[in-house]
């Protein structure tokens, strides 16, 4: 299924782990996500190993609780991330499977919240409108990093690009196929992946 995809170039060969500690060491303090992204990462924690699990991630977060619409230093999104991989990863499926499964959690959840909420009515039903607004309202969202559509390909296809972002490749792929299937998309295929330590750019198609 969409073969006429032209192909990307290799992908660099770091295991899930190790981007995640790269990505926390690049941090400073002014880099913020939402609360939502937190509690989504707990809520993915919870449904895939249970409360225990779920408390060991809050407890590295240095946070008794988040609340959805503030920003919160995204270092302690990472190291519960990291967490969360080496419990899970052994018994969900590996790492990036985890880390793709809280991607989709946070298209549910930033669809939901206002900024989310508006991209939709803007998206009119369609999955090219929901791709060309994304960056915007999820920039919204998070202090850092850029994302941009360069372009649309003949057909239901296009390319994402991340620069400065410090959610691992999987994540992102989770997050993109869930904000496409929660806009009406069917048959979502994400592929591609980093390009340089915080920098990614992935191929996107969908019937």
């Amino acid at each position: 299924m969409h073969a006429h995809l032209e192909s990307l170039p290799p992908v660099m060969d770091l295991d899930v782990e190790r981007q995640l500690r790269h990505r926390m060491a690049m941090t400073s303090p002014t880099d913020t996500a939402h609360g939502m992204f937190f509690s989504g990462v707990l809520e993915t924690v919870r449904t895939l190993g249970g409360s225990e699990a779920a408390d060991r991630c809050q407890e590295v977060s240095e946070r008794r609780r988040f609340i959805a619409s503030l920003p919160y230093p995204v270092a302690g999104l990472l190291r519960m991330m990291l967490v969360a991989v080496r419990e899970l990863g052994p018994r969900a499926g590996g790492g990036s499977a985890v880390l793709r499964r809280m991607g989709r959690q946070a298209a549910h959840d930033f669809l939901r919240a206002p900024a989310g909420r508006t991209l939709l009515v803007l998206s009119e039903g369609s999955p090219r409108r929901l791709l060309q607004q994304l960056p915007s309202s999820y920039r919204a969202t998070v202090s850092y990093g850029e994302r941009r559509m360069v372009g649309f390909l003949p057909g239901n296809t296009g390319r994402f690009v991340t620069q400065g972002d410090f959610m691992p490749p999987a994540y992102t792929k989770g997050l993109l196929q869930g904000v496409l299937e929660e806009g009406g998309a069917r048959n979502v295929s994400v592929m591609g992946g980093a390009q340089g330590l915080l920098d990614s750019e992935y191929a996107l198609a969908w019937d």
